[in-house]
């Protein structure tokens, strides 16, 4: 608090110094000069920008210097490539930290689903070469199934045709054969299939969060850029070469940033 009241009667002093108008040192040839090389040269003013605590890139423990517009394109670009990028490029690091590690998650969810589903995948192919004399690698997602619901081709294609007359029979080979012994080795065998089943869908499900993430991202990054164009200058000195001071604000930047402007006085 004791810094804030400090910067508050700062910038009050310097406003009452510009309304009163400044003490200013008789004009030498020097002086003069020196003027007329400012304006040919074009030499930019001197800026020291004040940001209040509590910046959402320190966490609340410090000050930061920010300068220069940020591209609304740039932004949206950064956070479809990676969520977060678009508020690392703004300077919102504390906002991109929280993207870039809900990204990590969500793929190290994915890449876990996905290998789990396959070590079940393994598992419930094994389980039916050993206790249904199955042969099921290479086979489709159609056949897997019919294997845990019928305990033999025969069976398949006798009591299918009262389920589903227009499907076709199963050709009598040795590829497509399968007998289980009891109805629990068989129950077994679609537990094992369903849990795979269900770590696919659910990899599936963290691509769609991956997406979410940068619809989210983009969004945030687009209003945030677009917050940071919008600035209220206020002058409280003359427009021409005596201007001494000038204060900005930012009532819409989230970062409740004000920004002082020292011109050189010769």
């Amino acid at each position: 608090m004791t810094a804030k009241y400090i910067m508050m009667f700062f910038i009050l002093l310097l406003l009452a110094t510009s309304a009163s108008g400044a003490v200013r040192l008789g004009e030498t040839p020097v002086q003069n000069a020196l003027q007329a090389e400012i304006a040919y040269d074009n030499v930019e003013p001197v800026r020291v920008r004040f940001q209040a605590w509590g910046d959402d890139d320190f966490g609340g423990s410090g000050q930061q210097l920010i300068s220069g517009s940020k591209s609304v394109f740039k932004a949206a670009l950064f956070s479809t490539l990676i969520p977060g990028g678009g508020q690392y490029y703004l300077g919102k690091r504390k906002t991109a930290r929280y993207f870039f590690a809900a990204e990590a998650l969500t793929w190290l969810g994915y890449f876990s689903f996905n290998t789990y589903g396959n070590w079940r995948q393994d598992d419930y192919i094994a389980y039916a070469a050993t206790h249904a004399n199955a042969d099921l690698a290479g086979k489709n997602d159609e056949f897997l199934t019919w294997v845990g619901f019928y305990n033999n081709i025969r069976e398949f294609n006798s009591f299918g045709r009262a389920w589903d007359p227009d499907r076709p029979y199963l050709p009598d080979t040795p590829e497509n054969h399968w007998e289980w012994k009891t109805d629990d080795e068989r129950q077994t065998y679609r537990d094992l299939k369903n849990r795979s089943l269900e770590a696919f869908r659910r990899s599936d499900f963290m691509i769609g969060v991956a997406i979410l993430g940068r619809v989210v991202s983009v969004i945030d990054a687009v209003r945030s850029a677009r917050r940071m164009s919008r600035r209220i200058d206020m002058d409280f000195s003359d427009v021409g070469q005596n201007r001494s001071v000038k204060l900005s604000v930012d009532p819409f930047s989230m970062r409740r940033q004000v920004c002082l402007t020292f011109y050189p006085g010769f």
